[in-house]
């Protein structure tokens, strides 16, 4: 199963905002994108279908947003949320990753919510159920949601209940 162009199309210009937040970095650097996915597990056949799709978009852009180089290192969180904050931290702290997309699970998500917070460093997501919490709540900078959120049908049925259902 292929990832929607839509998501593809999401994912570049993500990127490019990414890019944009890096004010600090010599523009020349190539941009060290950590990606969280699952290699094993459970979970296994999603993380493929995110490593295909981001796999593409890099190799149709020739490995580069906006005239940087991208450099792309894989971190496998085997669907554990222990297992990802610690991926996480090596990613930002070890590799030096100025970006991380991922990870597949909100409850993954969720374990690396405050150490995000911390390192300040933007957060491209697609896990939709976990928005509530890491965008709205703690109103985040560095979080970006490129799927739509569990919260968006929630209110429109929640509303029918309320005014029409009584």
């Amino acid at each position: 199963m292929k990832l929607p162009r839509r998501l593809l199309v999401s994912f570049a210009a993500l990127f490019c905002a990414a890019i944009a937040l890096d004010d600090v970095r010599a523009q020349s650097e190539n941009l060290r994108v950590g990606f969280l996915t699952v290699r094993t597990g459970p979970l296994a056949a999603g993380g493929r279908q995110m490593e295909e799709g981001i796999n593409l978009l890099l190799k149709e852009r020739n490995y580069a947003f906006a005239g940087r180089k991208v450099d792309i290192i894989f971190a496998d969180t085997a669907g554990q949320p222990a297992l990802a904050k610690t991926k996480t931290q090596e990613l930002i702290e070890r590799e030096k990753v100025h970006v991380i997309i991922g990870p597949l699970a909100t409850f993954e998500a969720l374990a690396i919510d405050d150490y995000m917070l911390q390192s300040k460093v933007p957060l491209i997501t697609p896990t939709s159920a976990a928005q509530n919490d890491l965008a709205q709540r703690k109103m985040s900078d560095y979080v970006i949601h490129v799927y739509g959120t569990a919260a968006q049908p929630m209110y429109a049925l929640g509303d029918y209940a309320a005014k029409k259902l009584g």
